[in-house]
Order: C-alpha cells, then structure tokens, then sequence
C-alpha cells in the first residue's frame, strides 16, 4: 500500500482507504462538505492493548471531525483486540491493494537457495541467515535510489551472501525471487511484511521465524515453516523445504485464494457503505478489477484530495 496519499474507492459519498493518520486528521479538518468515509489501515502490530487504547481515542476524534472510520487490521490478533473495544471494522492486511500481476512464476535457472528482502535495520535480524551459504539479501536503505546498499559494513559475517547495491524495480525483484528456491521472513515483530506476500506470489516457498503484526495470515502448512529465529533452525528450514520440491503454480495460485477472500470482503463492505448513502449499486466486478488490478489509477495524494473535498 502507497503511503503518501489514499485510494479513491468512492466519489459520492466519499470513501477513502488511507494509512496516514497525520494525513487523514488533516484532510478531516479541511473538507468542506459531505462527511468522509475512511477505511484505516493499522501500520506495524496493534495486538497490544495501549496501542488500541490509542487508535480508540483517534477514532473517536475523527467522528467529532465528521469522518466515519473503519479499521483494517493486519491480523486476527489485530482484529481480537478491535472487538474488544468495540470498533468497527474488520480483518483486511494492508497489502489487499498490491498489484498481483507484477509477481508471477517464470521460468528460470535457480541460482540461489534463499532470498531476504529486508531493509538494512535492525528489527529485520539479517543475520540470522548468516549460516545459508548460498543466499541473496534483496535490500535497501533509507532514502532508497539516492545511495549504495552496503550489506557488508552493516554485517561483516554476512560477506559469502550476494546483494543488490542499487535499488530493485518490480519486474527485478520477482525475476530475483524465481531465481531463489526459498524466500525469508526474520523479523519478530512487524506490520504484515510485504515481501513475504511477494515470495508466495511469485511462487516461493518460505521459511520464517515466529512472529507478531500479520505476515503469517496468508501462511500454510504446505509451503510455508515457522522456525526457531536462530541461524541453525533457519538453515535447517531452508534445506527442508528445497527438498520438498513445492509445485510454484500451486503456491501462487493459492496464496491468491487467501488473499483474495480478503478482498472480496472488502469490496463487499465498500459495496454496502455506498448504497447506504447514495441509494446507487456499485458492480463488484468493476471494483475489484480497478482496485486491485490497477490501484495506481486510485491513488490520490492528500492535497488532491484535499481540494476536491
């Protein structure tokens, strides 16, 4: 999901899908006319009490600004919690808007046995792939595009891995991940990690350690392991499911089955919000090919949102 800005899903009522929370308390002061829909998807991991005592105060600011939230959670952890306070929404990853069709089985030579697409940061714990002799860090750092990735001054043990130090576009990325048997998820606490989305739908398999904030929602038992986060049990992880030889077809096809109930329920909710308030019926079919297929063609920034509100 593009963060700068927010997806057009209706005009009239206006009905918005957004995760910048600055942004929307802003666009909630300065609309000057009917009242905005928002559909709020959580960033990071919310299965935590102050953290949804927070949202619930935000939630109630917005609806004294004349909005009408609804929260998008990550995760079922996510979701248990917005029960429990009472707030309307529903289970939606953020990643609901990505563009399938940049990610697809090719048909090419493997030439690494794991790939990590990880931010050079901390939390991602790059190192615990330190014992994968043959791995690809798929990376990036702050201000990605204006400067070299340096794996190596970063993590010096990780010297025997392959990296890209330039910044990766779409049809490189999945073109690196057909070119890897495994794909890694290493981190123990974030949002629902766009990368591992990437991996199943590109038709990898993969291994990640236990983790909170969404990734594992779309995860199965056939081309998925969850492994104790240290280098040996990741090592392991990945040698175990080379040998499992999953079928790629079969792990994209079915990651698009998760993902895309998530949508249809989506859709579903954006479908009954509009005839709610304008009486008029949207086409599923309609939505979920320009939302999902082309979610560019949706996405505003604020100020244009903002001077047509």
């Amino acid at each position: 999901m593009l963060f700068k800005g927010a997806y057009k899903l209706s005009e009239h009522p206006q009905i918005i899908g957004i995760q910048d929370y600055e942004a929307l308390e802003q666009l909630a002061k300065n609309k000057n006319s009917e009242d905005l829909i928002a559909f709020v998807h959580l960033t990071w991991n919310h299965a935590k009490l102050y953290k949804m005592v927070e949202k619930k105060l935000f939630f109630r600011k917005l609806k004294k600004l004349g909005v009408q939230p609804i929260m998008m959670c990550n995760s079922s952890s996510e979701d248990r919690y917005r029960n429990i306070f009472q707030i309307p929404g529903m289970k939606c990853p953020i990643y609901v808007y990505l563009n399938d069709k940049d990610y697809f089985v090719e048909n090419v030579e493997k030439r690494f046995d794991a790939i990590y697409a990880a931010q050079i940061i901390p939390f991602k714990r790059i190192g615990l792939a330190r014992e994968i002799e043959n791995l690809y860090i798929l990376t990036y750092t702050q201000g990605a595009g204006e400067r070299e990735n340096d794996l190596y001054a970063a993590y010096p043990e990780m010297k025997h891995a392959d990296f890209n130090r330039n910044w990766k576009n779409v049809s490189e990325k999945n073109r690196l991940f057909n070119e890897s048997r495994v794909g890694l998820c290493l981190s123990k606490e974030e949002g629902p990690m766009l990368a591992s989305l990437e991996y199943m739908l590109s038709g990898i398999p993969v291994v990640s350690t236990k983790s909170t904030g969404g990734r594992s929602e779309y995860y199965d038992p056939e081309y998925t392991a969850i492994v104790d986060d240290n280098p040996r049990a990741i090592k392991l992880g990945v040698e175990n499911m080379i040998q499992r030889q999953i079928d790629p077809k079969y792990i994209r096809e079915k990651t698009l089955l998760k993902l895309n109930k998530d949508r249809e329920n989506y859709v579903e909710t954006i479908i009954a919000l509009h005839k709610k308030h304008s009486g008029e019926q949207l086409s599923g079919d309609d939505l979920m090919k320009s939302l999902f297929t082309n979610p560019l063609d949706r996405f505003a920034a604020i100020d244009s949102l903002m001077a047509h509100g």
